[in-house]
């Protein structure tokens, strides 16, 4: 359940639409894939740094956002435990948003519609609690994975013959801003994506990591994940280079892959998209209410209720890749500093043993 946890909270709109893989390394054509690799490494990373923080200090994350202290000390890490916050709320707000642009996209329905269910799911389901939550991700999660790549092996075949356009395409898109990328260099995006999934799941993978049982549980969980993650982002990569005559303008260009295969294959992956947005917002908005209101409680409930609802209604004023382009983003570079900060503490010979979480 850990693993399908933690790939449950990564995919999210952004990776299930395809915009993320479109603006973090089909913006950088083939050097996008040195991207892949670099965030599958640092992903795994991560992905342990936060288990173990949890298995090992459980007691002293009394707020999920808590683990930011852990790792940087009280005056940074109270900072980031706070812009955390921030940008849970906003990125809520954008997947969303993906949600609304989905429905959309497919059926002409107005963006309002598929981001209000959205908000509904969501808000219901964080009322739930913390454990009932990690269970429903933990079966969710590595389904989408798996059927996301699939979708990406079949684009892939489909498209292949024009693989040899996607270098000259992609340049001509990127000079007429038809797509957006996340930073001019591929090392740099890439670090800005993995600082953008820290500053989004730092501390609901330190929470989940609390419930595991064993340091060897963790890393297997970390390995795994990240290993699904990657696979996942390098298959619709290669789907999207090679069908990028079609697919590099769209606001969902996955599911422009899923109507050329096959009408009744878009309906199906528009169920897809839907379900890797709720897993991943449902995290998001529970990170935010449990950290303004104690969890069981009715202001718990209230105040999911109440943050959701304003969160979607600030996803409804941009649209969907503007809202990924300025929001992950300025994140991402705030999550690449912090970043810095774990592999600073999380090794053997750490300046401060307060901090210090190998032990």
């Amino acid at each position: 359940m850990t693993a399908g946890a933690m790939t449950a909270s990564l995919i999210g709109s952004g990776f299930a639409t395809g915009q993320e893989i479109i603006q973090y390394f089909v913006a950088h054509s083939w050097q996008g894939i040195l991207g892949i690799i670099t965030t599958f490494i640092t992903v795994a990373f991560m992905g342990h740094a936060f288990f173990r923080a949890g298995l090992n200090r459980k007691k002293d994350l009394s707020s999920p956002n808590d683990v930011f202290i852990l790792f940087a000390g009280q005056k940074i890490g109270t900072i980031y435990k706070y812009l955390a916050l921030v940008v849970l709320f906003l990125t809520y707000a954008v997947m969303v948003a993906g949600a609304g642009a989905t429905i959309h996209q497919q059926f002409g329905i107005p963006v309002i519609i598929g981001s209000g269910i959205m908000y509904i799911l969501s808000a219901g389901t964080v009322m739930l609690g913390l454990e009932k939550l990690t269970n429903i991700l933990g079966n969710i999660g590595p389904a989408i994975a798996i059927i996301a790549i699939l979708l990406g092996l079949a684009g892939f075949f489909m498209y292949q013959g024009k693989l040899g356009q996607a270098n000259q395409l992609v340049q001509a898109a990127l000079a007429d801003e038809t797509i957006h990328a996340a930073s001019g260099n591929w090392l740099i995006s890439a670090l800005n994506y993995v600082g953008l999934i820290i500053m989004l799941n730092a501390g609901f993978l330190a929470q989940t990591g609390t419930q595991a049982n064993t340091l060897k549980e963790t890393k297997i969980a970390a390995l795994l994940s990240s290993g699904i993650y990657a696979a996942g982002i390098l298959i619709l990569f290669l789907a999207f280079m090679a069908g990028f005559a079609s697919v590099g303008g769209a606001q969902v260009p996955s599911l422009v892959i899923a109507n050329d295969i096959h009408p009744f294959v878009s309906y199906l992956f528009i169920i897809i998209i839907m379900l890797a947005i709720y897993t991943t917002v449902v995290a998001m908005l529970w990170n935010v209410a449990s950290s303004l209101a104690t969890e069981g409680t009715k202001g718990h409930k209230w105040m999911t209720a109440l943050v959701g609802l304003i969160a979607t209604l600030i996803g409804l004023f941009l649209p969907f890749d503007q809202l990924v382009n300025i929001v992950y983003v300025v994140s991402g570079y705030f999550g690449i500093i912090f970043l810095f900060i774990m592999i600073s503490k999380f090794c053997p010979n750490a300046p401060s043993r307060k901090i210090n979480l190998c032990t």
